[in-house]
């Protein structure tokens, strides 16, 4: 068990195998999309799933304009933008908006479209954690955006499945730093012990499902069954994103960025990103819930 602990945490490893983990989903969607094609067509039953047609193709290319004119826009004003981390909170709000409209085949294209756009536009700190970041943003966000089909007392569905992802992802992270042998991190002036991380996995995943439990049930108890409906799958997206590709595979990018990338500069990032979990969960939920129920009629009929 030590040994897969320390070859996760050795060099990026962690941030290599949650990218794999990705394709590896995004490959059997992308085969399971394709039976379903064939299957419908030879019995002559009509596709539902995304279609590329010329009206579908000008609103995602509208999409990845935005995305960029917001990023390149708010890079002029405020020139701390040119930090990839912010850079890419900002592209990927549009990502997710795109992903969650039009599926995750399209979040994937969009996704790393935005970010190779935005690089030529404001030019920063390059590497690929940031691309592979993007292109996550937009699967994830388009395979969860499914939930939005639970309503009702399906909405237990969705849930269940945000309870399982951050149980699932806290009890794996227990895991991994429970028996291995790091530096001490600095944060904010107070040297955390290595034997700490655990914990801190702990505790902060457990403020962010019960952020998540007073929010449904504010929601449920004042008879806010639309918005509840409309939260939940966003939650799950944000979740999902900000576990598997903001705090993973990000921190990758952030590590060769702030430090010299080496095994503990990695981990110092994911242990820093942490720490941010609930209050970016809060915030992102608030502006894709916003910026989705804003959009989505005035595309409703494009898939």
């Amino acid at each position: 068990m030590k040994a897969i602990s320390d070859y996760l945490l050795e060099g990026h490893n962690l941030a290599i195998v949650a990218t794999w983990f990705t394709f590896a989903i995004a490959t059997l969607y992308a085969g399971g999309q394709g039976f379903i094609y064939k299957y419908k067509k030879r019995r002559n039953i009509p596709y539902t799933g995304m279609k590329f047609n010329t009206r579908n193709i000008t609103y995602i290319s509208m999409m990845v304009a935005v995305s960029v004119a917001i990023t390149v826009v708010i890079s002029l004003t405020l020139p701390v933008t040119v930090f990839p981390p912010i850079r890419v909170a900002f592209e990927g709000i549009m990502i997710k908006i795109t992903g969650m409209i039009f599926g995750p085949i399209v979040g994937i294209i969009v996704g790393l479209t935005t970010e190779t756009l935005t690089m030529m536009f404001v030019p920063s700190y390059i590497h690929i954690a940031y691309f592979l970041v993007a292109i996550g943003f937009g699967f994830w966000s388009g395979l969860c955006s499914y939930a939005f089909k639970w309503t009702g007392n399906r909405r237990v569905f969705s849930i269940t499945l945000i309870t399982g992802v951050i149980v699932s992802f806290t009890g794996l992270m227990w895991f991994i730093f429970r028996n291995v042998t790091l530096e001490n991190i600095n944060f904010l002036g107070i040297e955390l012990s290595p034997a700490f991380y655990p914990y801190l996995f702990l505790i902060m995943m457990s403020i962010t499902l019960i952020v998540v439990y007073v929010l449904c049930a504010v929601l449920y108890f004042t008879k806010k069954t639309y918005w509840l409906d409309t939260v939940l799958p966003v939650v799950l997206i944000c979740v999902v994103t900000e576990l598997i590709c903001t705090i993973i595979i990000s921190a990758w990018g952030d590590s060769g960025f702030f430090a010299s990338g080496g095994s503990d500069a990695y981990i110092s990032m994911v242990v820093l990103r942490v720490f941010q979990v609930p209050f970016k969960i809060i915030f992102n939920t608030a502006v894709l819930t916003t910026v989705y129920s804003v959009l989505r009629p005035l595309i409703k009929n494009t898939k």
